[in-house]
């Protein structure tokens, strides 16, 4: 029985609630985009965009529709980069998602404790 309720609560936890995605939100900062984040519409996914001017890079992140995503050019002496993704606060580069170790986490205790 204690398994079953270890395993149950693992599926639980490592579920993203619905169909709404949520990505870290920010604009034109000069940190990475970590702090705050929105859920996005229907059709949109996660984006992180780098602007990288005299040397500087700005971060702007938040949601974009799948059409604007992926975009790499030059705009006079500044480099815009544009990438997206879609998965619950992946937008964050290298961030690693925890829900995604969740699971994988409680199964191995599981195994540890009960086998």
């Amino acid at each position: 029985m204690n398994c079953l309720v270890v395993l149950v609560a693992g599926l639980i936890l490592s579920a993203s609630p619905g169909n709404c995605l949520k990505c870290y939100s920010c604009s034109d900062s000069e940190e990475r985009c970590m702090t705050n984040s929105v859920n996005c519409s229907e059709g949109e996914q996660c984006y992180l965009r780098v602007v990288e001017s005299g040397g500087v890079q700005f971060y702007s992140a938040g949601c974009m529709s799948l059409a604007a995503c992926t975009v790499k050019h030059d705009i006079g002496e500044a480099l815009v980069a544009v990438s997206c993704c879609a998965t619950d606060l992946c937008n964050a580069s290298d961030q690693v998602n925890l829900s995604l170790l969740l699971f994988p986490a409680l199964v191995s205790v599981w195994f540890a404790i009960f086998m």
